[in-house]
């Protein structure tokens, strides 16, 4: 028999956030690689630095592994799955490497899907990260083209019952669209990981739920230009998120981050 749609008009649910601790926060930062056709990811320490800030402010214990090669991203990912999360409220893992479309890159210069990488935290794979959100970062190319900037010309003024699904309550931020580049200052880090900590020390305070604040990075990075030429980035968020993600306000003060 079909089953009938709930149209219901409730409002929308906020995932718990009440631990003590808010999760694991994962960053898996590939710098020095070892393949002729992967350069040294000269400004990715400032990124590592500023998300090991952020997220150790918003609750969570932060790990760091530097420089996989792509068998140790998936254990290391595989082992993390495997922990007992009961204790905690959800998930974050930042991947900060190279990468092409649908997947990144160890520093073996061997590729990775990033569906091998969520695996691990599904319903089936690790139970007690189910209904919780699992939120994932990824900085890396997802492609080789270089977008252009667009000119705009406007009219106006210028300027159920208990059973979920297996693979819900997923985050996946992309710093770029598929088929393209993203870009990495080597002395200001990337355009999308400093914006998104940015935007998150900015809005949590303001009780912004997180797709909003991803919402805004998209408009941040957006408006950012490549000095060489007119080259432009377009983050991409995608999830299956069935209620908001809303991190309680520290009691502590944000910490501070280069502009």
């Amino acid at each position: 028999m079909p089953q009938t749609t709930n149209t219901n008009n409730e409002a929308l649910g906020i995932y718990p956030m009440t631990a003590a601790k808010r999760g694991i926060c994962l960053i898996v930062n590939n710098y020095n690689f070892n393949s002729d056709s992967h350069q040294k990811r000269e400004g990715t320490i400032l990124d590592e630095e500023c998300l090991d800030k952020v997220f150790a402010w918003l609750g969570f214990v932060v790990e760091i592994k530097r420089d996989c090669k792509s068998e140790e991203m998936l254990s290391v990912l595989r082992e993390l799955g495997s922990r007992n999360h009961s204790l905690m409220d959800c998930l974050v893992c930042c991947i900060l490497s190279h990468g092409k479309e649908g997947c990144v890159f160890g520093v073996d210069g061997n590729h990775v899907p990033i569906k091998e990488l969520t695996k691990p935290f599904n319903g089936l794979n690790c139970t007690s990260l189910a209904d919780k959100p699992k939120l994932f970062f990824i900085q890396a190319c997802q492609g080789t083209i270089e977008q252009k900037a667009v000119n705009i010309c406007t009219d106006g003024p210028a300027r159920s019952d208990d059973s979920i699904p297996s693979d819900a309550d997923f985050l996946l931020g992309m710093a770029t669209v598929p088929s393209f580049v993203s870009f990495r200052d080597i002395k200001k880090g990337t355009w999308y990981i400093q914006s998104l900590c940015q935007n998150l020390v900015q809005m949590v305070p303001m009780g912004s739920d997180l797709v909003s604040i991803l919402t805004k990075v998209n408009a941040d990075v957006s408006q950012m230009t490549k000095s060489v030429g007119v080259r432009k980035q377009m983050p991409q968020p995608a999830f299956s998120l069935r209620k908001k993600v809303v991190f309680p306000i520290p009691e502590a003060p944000p910490p501070s981050l280069p502009h």
